[in-house]
This record gives C-alpha cells, structure tokens and sequence, in this order.
C-alpha cells in the first residue's frame, strides 16, 4: 500500500525580537522591537490559521527559536543587516520568546528547537540561521531527525525572516532549502513569511522556487488540506 505522503507546519523564529516595537506597545510587553522585521506581526493570523488545520489533522507542527548567548559574533554595535546584527533573541530574555499571539505558545500542542545558542568568533563561523541545525534543549533531537520520527515527507514552511534573494540566505530561505537538500519536500507559504527588506520577497521566492521549492499562499494550503 501506498505511504500517504505526511506533512508539518514549521514555523521559524516568529519571536518578539524580531516583530516591530509597536506590536510590542500594542500587547504592552517586552522584548519587541531588537530587530523588527516590518509587517511580521501581520503573518501571526495566517500561521495560526495554519496551524488549526494541521492540528485538526493531526499533522506535526514544530517551531524554532533564536536563543542567542549575550556575546557572540552574531551581533556588532556597526550591525551590516547582511552577517552581523543588532543584538536579538537572546536565550532567556523576553526578546527569544515566541509571540504571545500565535496558538502553538498555549492552545495548540507544537515541538519546540532552539538554535543559534553557540558563541562565535566570526560570521564564518556562524551557524545560526538554518532550522536544520535547530535541536530540542532537552533530548538533542534536531528537527530533521524529529521530522523522519514523525514519517514527515512534506514541509510547509513560515515565518521570519526572509533574506536578500541571492547568497545571503536568513533564517526562512535558509530552513526551506536545507531540509528540501535532506530529502524533504518543501513548500514556502508566501504571505505567512516577511523579509527583512520586504523589496527582496518576490526575489527570494524565485529563487527559491528555482531550487524545486513549491511557492503557496495560507488559502491554497487550507484549501488543499479540507475543511
């Protein structure tokens, strides 16, 4: 008999650090704004419309998070927003928590993984970006290893941050086109996922689709899971 193709919701670094410091005095709390993409608070309603369907599915949802040491090459007080950053997400700081909007933080069950704890010397030597290194705190377990437990064939990726559409991948673009060279297939929800400039969306959208990423928007995906 056939294997029915199994899917995952993942949702990548939608955090407080990286969601604009208005959402921030909108929900009078901490940790919003250290390096706000803009429009990212908008992409929460279409993630957790997402994540309703796959939990009614019982599809697996998992989450990444940033969690930064306070000292770390990541970060430079002259930031290029291209290697190096303001300071953000750091582990144990409001600013790494998850938006407190989105349904995976207290209704819907979801894995959680961190990545980027490691200090580095350099930019070179930096592997904070890709959810394909992201690892459960408490067993080691990394994502790609979780997702083969699950039987997980099919990827559906959100969140922040897209990076500029060519070398210089992010977190987003950088999760999606690791796990598709794993041996998943990948499928980018466009209108649940921000750049850090928005002019470099519909860039990094081809050429991620010209790496064999299926482009989606939030209506197809519920469409094409049923209602």
């Amino acid at each position: 008999m056939e294997r029915i193709h199994n899917r995952a919701l993942i949702i990548v670094d939608v955090q407080r650090g990286f969601m604009p410091a208005t959402e921030g005095e909108r929900l009078h709390a901490e940790g919003f704004g250290e390096l706000g993409v803009n429009g990212g608070e908008l992409i929460v309603d279409k993630i957790n419309q997402l994540s309703e369907r796959f939990a009614d599915r019982t599809y697996p949802i998992a989450t990444t998070q940033d969690y930064h040491p306070a000292q770390t090459a990541h970060f430079s007080q002259e930031p290029n927003y291209i290697n190096t950053w303001p300071v953000h997400c750091v582990g144990g700081t409001p600013g790494a928590e998850l938006h407190p909007g989105l349904r995976v933080v207290n209704d819907i069950d979801a894995e959680h993984f961190i990545k980027g704890d490691t200090t580095c010397t350099s930019p070179e030597e930096d592997t904070s970006y890709t959810g394909a290194l992201a690892y459960q705190p408490t067993t080691g377990t990394t994502l790609p290893q979780w997702l083969r437990e699950q039987e997980v064939t099919d990827i559906y990726v959100t969140g922040l941050a897209l990076g500029d559409g060519g070398d210089n991948k992010l977190c987003v673009d950088s999760t999606a086109a690791d796990l598709l060279s794993q041996g998943f297939d990948v499928t980018l929800i466009t209108d649940a996922t921000e750049a850090v400039f928005s002019k470099n969306r519909e860039l990094c959208f081809r050429q991620l689709g010209l790496r064999g990423i299926r482009m989606a928007t939030t209506a197809a995906i519920l469409q094409e899971l049923g209602e």
